[in-house]
């Protein structure tokens, strides 16, 4: 509903738990049609291994079509936008889902086009519907519970992909892999998706979305890009999203291929990283408050960085710790940096901005990294596959070989996270409070109790 004025806290909390049921049944659905099941989908197909790293990609690449959301959401409103779209989002994934029946009885080539198209489209829904997002956000939450809102949100949605991907996991088992569970799958998760916009159809928002939403934004694009601290988020942003793009969807076409492992023990490891996601959910809530967003960025990102070289140190013969852990570490690593970012945006950003900012932030740190990821993941693995064939390797050393270099490739952008504009918590921070803080944990509690009393300067 659009309201004249301010959304009350009471209607907030109402908006937030309808929120969290959205969640919920958005983390069957998601589960069901997210980048996993798409790439064993994509492998069982005999897809190539660059058409596959575009898969991974999609979710970014996707943000081409956000224009189109800005266009509904200021005729309709945030709310009704992201409605109409979720609808349109899952019914692009019943394109991926006829790519099954195409590959069997008419042509590869027919199958691995609807498959390419159903995800552009099915991420390009999701951009667009989630637009002004960020603002709405800002409306049905305030300062005070903002990061555990996220944490809430996060936790309960891949809570329901954990046990999701549990009963995918037996199904497949059960079914002995076969494509058609695979297609089953697919559908059932656009059915979910449908329904789960009736809960978003409940949410509160103010007229100051539609409002700013019709704005021109040629001039706002201006004033935000000469802004230091949003254009410092967004090359942030940016890399972030690539050193994604580059280390964790590629970590699946490397059990596969690398490893030979079967769908059902590859999803068994999956499990683990959305396990790490719903822990990790509640972990960092705290941490973030305590010593920054910019902060814990940084802290995520290195051990992103960390994963990719144990990629490439990976051992010849499968070592069920090793991957685990790499596993855990990603999806530790991927809630971390979205929450933290998500705070940094809404702390740092005024109000009257948001919009833009928001619209700016998808095409150029979502989508920008989505077609550089896509095409730096596809021309490394297609350039490593050759050098593999010509070498007589075997396909281990040549997922060793592409993290070795995506790593080396992604270590530059730490620079580009330093570089963000500190919030105030994080400039009384003293370095070495922050050192023992990330290694000892327990430290935080220290770091509340200094941190809750201003400095005298403040009072």
């Amino acid at each position: 509903m659009i309201l004249n004025g301010p959304v009350p806290p009471e209607r907030q909390h109402q908006s937030q738990k309808n929120y969290k049921i959205f969640g919920l049944i958005n983390g069957f659905s998601y589960t069901c049609l997210g980048e996993t099941v798409i790439i064993l989908l994509a492998v069982q197909l005999g897809c190539k291994n660059y058409v596959i790293s575009t898969l991974g990609a999609m979710l970014y690449f996707g943000f081409l079509l956000l224009p189109l959301g800005k266009t509904m959401s200021a005729k309709v409103g945030a709310v009704r936008c992201q409605v109409y779209f979720w609808i349109l989002r899952n019914i692009a994934a019943l394109l991926v889902a006829a790519s099954v029946p195409l590959y069997l009885y008419a042509s590869e080539e027919l199958a691995i086009a609807f498959m390419l198209c159903g995800s552009f489209l099915f991420y390009g829904a999701r951009a667009a519907g989630i637009v002004v997002i960020q603002p709405l956000f800002g409306e049905i939450t305030n300062r005070g519970d903002r990061s555990q809102f996220f944490a809430h949100v996060s936790a309960i949605s891949y809570a329901a992909g954990f046990l999701t991907l549990a009963g995918i996991m037996f199904l497949l088992y059960w079914t002995h892999n076969s494509l058609w569970s695979l297609t089953g799958i697919v559908v059932a998760g656009s059915v979910a998706g449908i329904f789960s916009s009736r809960f978003l159809a409940r949410l509160d928002e103010t007229g100051e979305i539609i409002k700013f939403a019709r704005k021109p934004i040629g001039d706002e694009f201006t004033k935000l890009w000469h802004n230091e601290v949003f254009r410092n988020m967004l090359f942030a942003g940016w890399i972030i999203n690539l050193a994604v793009i580059m280390l964790i969807p590629i970590s699946v076409l490397a059990l596969k291929r690398g490893y030979g492992v079967s769908d059902t023990l590859a999803l068994a490891y999956t499990m683990v990283n959305l396990g790490s996601m719903v822990l990790f959910s509640f972990l960092i809530s705290r941490p973030i408050r305590m010593i920054g967003p910019r902060n814990f960025m940084i802290l995520a990102y290195s051990v992103l960085l960390l994963t990719g070289c144990m990629w490439a140190f990976a051992p010849d013969q499968m070592n069920w710790v090793h991957i685990s852990l790499v596993f855990l570490l990603n999806g530790a690593c991927f809630i971390s940096l979205i929450n933290a970012m998500n705070v940094y945006f809404l702390e740092m950003i005024p109000d009257t901005r948001r919009v833009t900012a928001s619209i700016l932030v998808a095409v150029i740190s979502g989508a920008g990294a989505g077609i550089v990821g896509m095409l730096c993941s596809g021309f490394l693995l297609e350039l490593l596959h050759r050098h593999s064939v010509e070498s007589g390797s075997d396909a281990v050393t040549l997922y060793r070989h592409y993290f070795s270099s995506a790593t080396a490739l992604m270590f530059p952008g730490l620079i580009l996270i330093f570089g963000m504009h500190p919030m105030p918590i994080e400039k009384r921070l003293s370095k070495r409070s922050l050192f023992w803080s990330i290694l000892f944990p327990t430290h935080f509690f220290w770091i509340r109790k200094t941190s809750a009393d201003p400095e005298p300067n403040e009072k």
